[in-house]
C-alpha cells in the first residue's frame, strides 16, 4: 500500500489485555499493525486539521468516535452542522447505545436551568459567587471578542464581572437564589445617577431598590451579610457615578447576552426547569447539544458554550478514584466554541481522564475567531496541550506550514548539476552532491493526501503526529495512515 497503511480497529500481533476495560494502556486504534493510539493518548488531546471536503470527519473523525462508543466512553457532543444528529445517532446505534444518547434540542424533553445547577449542584463551590461570574464571562468571551472592548483582561472585562458579582451577591441574600430574569431586571433597574438612587419614584418602581431593601431585613451570616452590604452600596453609589457611556457598555454587554436565554427556545431549555445534569455522562450518556449554529446562529453558539464550560467544570471536579470512566469533548467546526478556558481545562485533562477532540479546516479558523493582538499565542497555547494532531488534505499554507515545522528536519543529500562553455566554445560541466536541512514532511504534501469517496476507494489519508512520540513503523516523528469511509 505504499507509504499509506489501512487504519487497522482489529488488534495488534501482541494485543494489551487488562481486566479494566478503561486502563489508560488499552488500545483504542491502530495507526499502523505495531502502533496503537490508546485512552491514555486520547485522554492527552486530539485536534483534526483538514480542508473542507478533506474526510477529516468521515476518516479520522468517524474512526475516533466509533472507539470512543465502542469503549463505553461517555461525551459531550457541541454542533455546528444539522446533520450532525443523524450521524451521532448513527453511531450510537451501530454502537448498540442508543439509549445511551441524551439529545438536548427544543423539541426534546430535556431541561437544564444553569443557575439553579451551579447554585445547588453538589460540592463545596456550588453558590460560590466567583463561580457564576466566571459562568457568564465564559460567554460573554464569545459575545464580545469581536468587539473594540472585549477579549483579553480588558477593563471591560473586569467591569463586567463587578457588576456580575455585585448582581448575584444581592440577589443571593434577597432573594435566596438567582435566576437569570432576575439579574436583568436588577441591572436594568439601577440608578443612572446619584440623583436617582435617592429620588422615591424610583425606588417605588425600581426591582434593583426593592431588593436592597428586601436584603437589608434577611438574617444571614456575617460574610454573606458583608458581601451584601458592599453590593449594595455598588449599585446605589458606586454604579451610578460611573460615565454615562462606560455604564450604558457595560450594561449593554449584559443584556444583549442575556436577552437571547430570556426569549422563546433558550428560555425553555435554560431558564425553566431541569432533569438532566452533565455529569450524566460519566455514567455512559453522550449528551448532544442539537442547536447547530448554522441553524441557531449566535444563540446557538452561545448556548453550546455555555453548557460546555459547566460541562468541563463538572468533569474537573470527579472522584476518578471512585469512577474512572473516559469522556469526551467533541466539537467539529471547533473555532465557533472555543475559548480561553479550553487551555486551561486541557492542561489537566488527561488527570480527569477527559479526551478533547477539536475538528477544523486550518489554523487561520482559530486566529480569526479569537481576534485581537493575542489571537495566535492564545490559539497556539492551546494547541500545544492538544498532544495529538490529524492533518488530512489542505490547500491552507499556514497550517500545512505549520504541521510540516512539527515534525522534524533532518540533513538530506541533494544531487546538483551544473553546465558551461569553455573558452573555446566546449561544452563543459559536472555532477556533486550537498546537503541541507530541510522538512521531513514538505508543506506541498499536505494537499496531494487522499480525500476519500469512490473515485478513492473510500480511502482518507492522513499524516499524524503525537507530542514526544517517535512511531514505531517510520522511526520518525510522523507516521501517515490510511482510513476508510465505510
Amino acid at each position: 500500500m505504499g507509504l499509506f497503511s489501512r487504519l487497522r480497529r482489529t488488534s495488534a500481533p501482541q494485543k494489551f489485555v487488562s481486566n479494566d476495560p478503561f486502563d489508560l494502556q488499552t488500545p483504542l486504534l491502530y495507526f499502523s499493525q505495531n502502533d496503537p493510539w490508546r485512552i491514555g493518548d486520547a485522554c492527552e488531546g486530539l485536534q483534526i486539521f483538514g480542508g473542507t471536503g478533506s474526510g477529516k470527519t468521515s476518516g479520522s473523525g468517524q474512526a475516533v468516535a466509533r472507539a470512543f462508543l465502542n469503549h463505553g466512553f461517555g461525551g459531550l457532543v457541541l454542533t455546528a452542522k444539522k446533520d450532525e444528529r443523524r450521524e451521532w445517532e448513527r453511531y450510537m446505534h451501530e454502537a448498540g447505545r442508543s439509549e445511551q444518547l441524551l439529545i438536548f434540542s427544543p423539541s426534546g424533553e430535556w431541561r437544564f436551568d444553569f443557575l439553579n445547577y451551579e447554585m445547588s449542584r453538589p460540592g463545596v463551590g456550588a453558590g460560590q459567587t466567583e463561580n457564576l461570574v466566571n459562568l457568564f464571562s465564559s460567554v460573554m468571551e464569545i459575545a464580545e471578542r469581536k468587539q473594540q472592548y472585549g477579549g483579553g483582561d480588558s477593563y471591560w472585562q473586569r467591569a463586567m464581572k463587578q457588576l456580575l458579582r455585585n448582581a448575584i451577591d444581592l440577589l443571593a441574600v434577597a432573594k435566596g437564589k438567582v435566576s437569570l430574569p432576575d439579574l436583568y431586571d436588577l441591572v436594568s433597574s439601577a440608578p443612572q445617577s446619584i440623583a436617582e438612587s435617592n429620588n422615591e419614584d424610583w425606588q417605588k418602581r425600581s426591582f434593583c431598590f426593592q431588593a436592597i431593601l428586601e436584603g437589608d431585613h434577611k438574617a444571614v451570616e456575617p460574610m454573606r451579610k458583608r458581601d451584601f452590604e458592599m453590593a449594595a452600596r455598588y449599585w446605589l453609589s458606586e454604579f451610578p457615578k460611573l460615565a454615562e457611556k462606560t455604564r450604558s457598555i457595560i450594561v449593554n454587554t449584559f443584556t444583549t447576552m442575556a436577552d437571547g436565554f430570556l426569549r422563546g427556545t433558550l428560555r425553555e431549555l435554560f431558564c425553566t426547569s431541569m432533569n438532566f445534569a452533565p455529569e450524566m455522562s460519566l455514567e455512559g450518556a453522550v449528551i448532544l447539544l442539537d442547536l447547530p449554529v448554522k441553524e441557531y446562529g449566535e444563540l446557538g453558539q452561545l448556548s453550546q458554550v455555555l453548557f460546555k464550560y459547566i460541562w468541563q467544570q463538572a468533569i474537573e471536579r470527579r472522584d476518578t478514584s471512585a469512577n474512572h470512566r473516559p469522556v469526551f469533548l467533541w466539537a467539529d467546526e471547533s473555532q465557533n466554541f472555543i475559548t480561553s478556558y479550553d487551555r486551561e481545562f486541557q492542561s489537566t485533562a488527561r488527570s480527569s481522564r477527559a479526551c478533547t477532540v477539536y475538528l477544523t479546516q486550518n489554523l487561520p479558523n482559530y486566529y480569526a475567531e479569537l481576534g485581537g493582538e493575542k489571537s495566535r499565542s492564545e490559539a497556539d497555547a492551546f494547541l500545544g496541550n492538544l498532544q495529538t494532531k490529524i492533518f488530512h488534505a489542505n490547500g491552507d499554507h499556514t497550517t500545512n506550514k505549520w504541521a510540516s515545522e512539527l515534525f522534524a528536519q533532518s540533513w538530506q543529500l541533494r544531487g546538483n548539476m551544473n553546465t558551461g562553455f569553455s573558452e573555446t566554445g566546449g561544452a563543459t560541466g559536472g555532477q556533486g552532491a550537498s546537503e541541507s536541512l530541510e522538512y521531513d514532511v514538505l508543506p506541498q504534501e499536505f494537499s496531494t493526501l487522499r480525500k476519500g469517496g469512490h473515485v478513492n476507494g473510500l480511502c482518507v489519508d492522513a499524516i499524524i503526529f503525537q507530542g514526544g512520540r517517535v512511531w514505531n513503523r517510520t522511526g520518525k516523528t510522523f507516521i501517515k495512515s490510511t482510513f476508510t469511509q465505510e
